[in-house]
C-alpha cells in the first residue's frame, strides 16, 4: 500500500542521514514510485510512495476488478470512479489527491481509461447483442415515429430494460428530461434550435406555445422548458421564458 516517503524511513530503521542515499538510488532505479511531487530531505517528505512490486499488485488488482464490473455490466460505461477506490483502498482511506495519482499513473501505462465519472479497461465498449439489437430498434423506432410524444422512461424500461436505457443515454441517443421523459438527441436538438429561434424573433415563448408548436402535451413541453431553464439557456419571466 503506499505510504509517505517519511513514514518508510521510520519504519527503517536507519536514521535520516544514512536513509536518503538509498531512497535516492531506489527512487532513480524505479524501485520506488513517488505519487506526486517530492524534493529531498525523503526522511521529512509527506508524498506517497509505492514500491515497484506493490504498484503491479495494485494494477493487477485495478485491472480484474473491472474486467469482471465489465462482464457483469457489459452495457455500462465502467465503474464510478468512487467505487474503485472503495473496492481498492480495504481499511485504508485514501485521499482524493493520492487516489488521482494512483488513476494517473494506471492511464499513463494502460491499466485503465477516464471516461468522465467512469473508469474502464481500454477497448471496452457498449455492444448491444443480438438479443437486444432488435428490442433497441423496436424502441428507437417508436421514438421516431412519435418524436414529440415519444414513449415515457417507465415503457421504455418496459420495452428494453433498465441497462439497455442507461446505455442509450450514455451514447446521447436519448436525453432525459425528467424523471420520466425523454427525447431522442436528434428531436431535443431540433426543438431547442426551434425554441431559440421562436424567442429570438418574438423575445419570449410559454410552455403553451412550445407545446402547440409541436403538437405534444405540456408534460414534454414543460419537462424540456425546464431543462432549458437549469442549463441556463432561457430564463422564467411569469409565464414565459426569454433567452438569457
Amino acid at each position: 500500500e503506499p505510504a509517505p516517503f517519511k513514514t518508510l524511513v521510520e519504519a527503517s530503521g536507519l536514521d535520516a542521514a544514512a536513509a536518503e542515499p538509498v531512497l535516492a538510488s531506489m527512487v532513480a532505479g524505479g524501485q520506488l514510485i513517488p505519487l506526486g511531487a517530492v524534493q529531498p530531505p525523503f526522511s521529512k517528505s509527506l508524498t506517497p510512495v509505492i514500491s515497484l512490486g506493490g504498484w503491479g499488485l495494485l494494477a493487477a488488482r485495478m485491472a480484474d476488478m473491472l474486467a469482471d464490473f465489465h462482464a457483469q455490466y457489459p452495457l455500462r460505461p465502467g465503474m464510478a470512479r468512487e467505487e474503485l477506490k472503495s473496492r481498492l483502498q480495504g481499511r485504508d482511506r485514501w485521499s482524493g489527491k493520492l487516489y488521482n495519482e494512483l488513476l494517473a499513473r494506471a492511464v499513463s501505462e494502460g491499466v485503465l481509461v477516464e471516461r468522465g465519472d467512469y473508469l474502464a479497461r481500454p477497448g471496452h465498449e457498449i455492444v448491444f447483442t443480438p438479443a437486444q439489437r432488435p428490442r433497441v430498434d423496436a424502441l428507437l423506432a417508436a421514438f421516431r415515429r412519435q418524436p414529440y410524444t415519444p414513449p415515457s422512461m417507465a415503457e421504455s424500461v418496459a420495452m428494453t430494460d433498465a441497462e439497455i436505457i442507461s446505455a442509450l443515454m450514455y451514447q446521447d441517443v436519448l436525453v432525459r428530461l425528467s424523471e420520466d421523459v425523454l427525447l431522442l438527441r436528434e428531436t431535443y436538438d431540433e426543438m431547442v434550435a426551434g425554441i431559440i429561434g421562436h424567442i429570438k424573433e418574438h423575445g419570449s415563448m410559454t410552455v403553451a406555445q412550445v407545446r402547440d408548436r409541436y403538437n405534444t402535451s405540456r408534460k414534454y413541453a414543460l419537462a424540456l422548458m425546464e431543462r432549458l431553464d437549469e442549463q441556463k439557456v432561457t430564463r422564467r419571466v411569469g409565464d414565459e421564458r426569454v433567452l438569457r
